[in-house]
């Protein structure tokens, strides 16, 4: 069997029909589908097993709730499929996805590891085709060292910024099962960006990718109850502590590059939260308030060192560090009327 589709299913009631029905539409045939009930309250574990009733390749596992990644390892290690990819309940896909992957890992010499496509985010009342930001075409380990791998989580090169070349999602990234096996997320305390921890661990450990800006993928954008809707981040929460720790942990010593990524990346978080708060528009006094109780509860500071860091954001970390929080917050209010979210 070449793919397995795995859907993380919670409060998707009012979507998840056209979900499964788009996958079981497809134009390629060998695959199957674990819908992945994570005790979603609604009617959602009755539909997940009506069309195990009538679809032979339909698999359910229900479970007691227990977040995104919670469920999408359920999915991983029930998997049967050469290279698996993911659905999220709400959303859906276009009939030829699984074609698409398939015909590109038949075309190349070299063993695929991942097929990289892009999307469309879908409104009420709009829909916004969605690029990568990275060249099509195919990519061997000494290219993906080059162009890809420098930038994942920080990008240096003009300004302080988070990386943006290839987004954290998964269910734009189909690849080999062996590799999720391996490198699945072992901490299932994290809820917040839950995409990107085993996103970038398993981009680092391929060889061989496909790049490509075919939009397959129809992200629901009006879905305020599913599993992973969230609206604006809070960024200094324990959820973004337990994701930043396990991401040093897992990557760290991968590289010289990677390393530095792995301390500007908190950084970013924390001046993000930072100008978010300003940005509310509550009184400066309350922001600078909600800040300082955010960084004691993630603990964010403590994954930071000053070594290394530019000026800039090495001047504001080190007032952070030094509890003195309404300066600290004053240079962010600077930055947020400056030029946004970039440190």
């Amino acid at each position: 069997m070449q793919f397995t589709v795995i859907v993380p299913i919670y409060k998707v009631e009012e979507y998840l029909k056209r979900c499964v029905d788009s996958i079981l539409a497809q134009t390629f045939t060998d695959f199957e589908v674990i819908l992945v009930d994570d005790g979603s309250p609604d009617r959602c574990p009755e539909i997940c097993d009506a069309y195990k009733e009538k679809d032979a390749r339909v698999r359910v596992i229900h479970k007691p709730n227990g977040g995104l990644v919670s469920a999408r390892n359920a999915g991983i290690f029930a998997a049967k499929g050469d290279y698996i990819t993911y659905v999220d309940g709400d959303d859906w896909v276009k009939p030829n996805l699984l074609q698409f992957i398939h015909d590109r890992i038949a075309e190349s010499a070299a063993p695929v590891d991942m097929v990289l496509f892009a999307s469309e985010n879908v409104f009420a009342d709009h829909v916004d085709k969605i690029e990568n930001k990275v060249p099509e075409g195919w990519y061997d380990r000494e290219r993906l060292e080059k162009e890809i791998f420098p930038y994942l989580l920080s990008d240096r090169r003009n300004g302080f910024k988070i990386g943006s070349r290839i987004q954290g999602h998964v269910w734009n990234k189909p690849c080999r099962r062996e590799l999720q096996v391996e490198h699945y997320v072992r901490d299932e305390r994290i809820r917040m960006f839950t995409d990107v921890p085993m996103t970038y661990e398993i981009l680092l450990h391929c060889n061989h990718v496909y790049i490509c800006n075919e939009q397959l993928y129809l992200y629901n954008q009006m879905n305020l109850g599913s599993i992973i809707a969230v609206g604006k981040h809070n960024y200094l929460t324990k959820s973004f502590s337990y994701l930043v720790a396990y991401m040093q942990e897992r990557l760290r010593g991968f590289s010289a590059q990677m390393d530095t990524q792995l301390n500007d990346y908190p950084v970013h978080l924390i001046i993000r939260n930072a100008i978010w708060e300003i940005r509310k528009g509550q009184p400066f006094r309350q922001a600078v308030k909600k800040v300082k109780a955010g960084l004691k509860e993630s603990e964010m500071l403590k994954y930071v060192t000053l070594k290394g860091l530019p000026l800039n954001p090495k001047i504001l970390i080190l007032l952070f560090k030094l509890r003195l929080y309404t300066p600290a917050m004053l240079l962010c209010a600077i930055k947020a009327r400056k030029s946004g979210n970039a440190a």
